[in-house]
């Protein structure tokens, strides 16, 4: 009972207010989705799937302190096991889409043993190594078709409105399970771990046992991620589906928007989001330009746009308090004279 109460107060009403805010946003795009112009339904599918990367991944990266090069495996894994369930199982869309975030999270938790005994830049290099063996492995493997591309059955091609309430859903289901699951016990004790790994084991906090399941869940939700994002293409490659831009991309989001944060993802998936697509036309350039918000960013804004936004906010406070201050002493001192 004690422990339930304690759960129940780290829930608290920003917490909830949070969750709360994101619900009516979700509902009212899979309720304009049908309304909305096929283009812009299409950007905002590719925005919450770039967003529900950088959350999965800001669970071992951001919260997990466990910087890993290698979600591309997820994202490809995601992808392929939905078109392979769908041409040989049958199974309808839905069901695929979750056997395969099964799939890609009993990858991960594969994964996380070996990785798990590596820490800071031997990690990143050992993740990045697994990504690039997995996608070596695939584009030489007669089963996947090899560089050619593999196509998604005709039952599961359906309507850009569709696809983007599924992303919708998938968006807000991760947000949620990142917020539950940091103000978790299991949170708390995998945030002590991220900032001091030795004192947390001083007091039981056992690392092997707190990171699995974490990436169990990171490797489940950016596998969903691959599953629609193949949904949306039609068709699938290696080199789409286990692109190492990917792992780039989670990261960089994250660093930018804030890492270790409930809203460093969004921000920096919105972002990046749109400066890509408008800087789209200037090739020669766009990648410079991403570089120098990057860089100014992590200059002048170490804790990301989530934190210099939390500053700012706590400065603004601090003001109207002392303004408020003043002009309750101005009376008094008048009718002291």
């Amino acid at each position: 009972m004690t422990a339930t109460k304690r759960f129940a107060g780290l829930l608290s009403s920003k917490t909830t207010l949070s969750i709360a805010v994101a619900t009516v946003v979700a509902v009212i795009i899979m309720v304009s989705s049908t309304t909305m112009k096929l283009g812009i339904a299409n950007q905002i599918t590719s925005l919450l799937l770039l967003m529900t990367l950088a959350l999965a991944w800001n669970l071992v990266g951001g919260f997990g302190g466990q910087f890993s090069l290698g979600h591309s495996i997820f994202v490809g894994i995601g992808g392929y096991a939905t078109a392979i369930i769908m041409t040989y199982l049958k199974v309808p869309i839905i069901p695929a889409v979750i056997m395969a975030g099964i799939v890609s999270s009993f990858i991960g938790v594969l994964l996380a043993y070996p990785l798990l005994r590596l820490r800071g830049p031997y990690l990143a290099v050992g993740s990045l190594g697994m990504a690039l063996a997995a996608y070596g492995w695939m584009i030489n493997w007669d089963f996947t078709k090899a560089s050619s591309s593999y196509s998604i059955p005709t039952e599961g091609a359906i309507s850009i409105p569709t696809l983007l309430i599924l992303t919708t859903i998938l968006a807000l289901a991760s947000l949620v399970s990142v917020i539950v699951l940091v103000r978790s016990p299991l949170g708390l004790r995998l945030v002590s771990l991220r900032d001091d790994e030795l004192g947390a084991a001083s007091l039981g906090v056992r690392r092997v046992r707190t990171l699995v399941p974490v990436w169990a869940l990171s490797g489940f939700l950016t596998g969903l991620m691959g599953a629609l994002f193949a949904l949306q293409k039609g068709t699938l490659t290696v080199d789409s589906a286990f692109s190492i831009q990917f792992s780039l991309d989670a990261a960089i989001i994250c660093v930018l928007g804030g890492l270790g944060t409930i809203s460093g993802p969004v921000l920096g998936a919105i972002i990046v989001y749109y400066l890509r697509f408008y800087t789209a036309d200037y090739s020669n350039w766009a990648l410079l330009l991403e570089a120098i918000v990057l860089v100014v960013v992590v200059r002048f804004f170490p804790g990301g746009l989530s934190g210099a936004l939390t500053r700012l906010g706590a400065a603004a406070r601090t003001l109207l308090r002392r303004s408020r201050t003043e002009t309750v002493e101005e009376p008094r001192e008048k009718i002291s004279a």
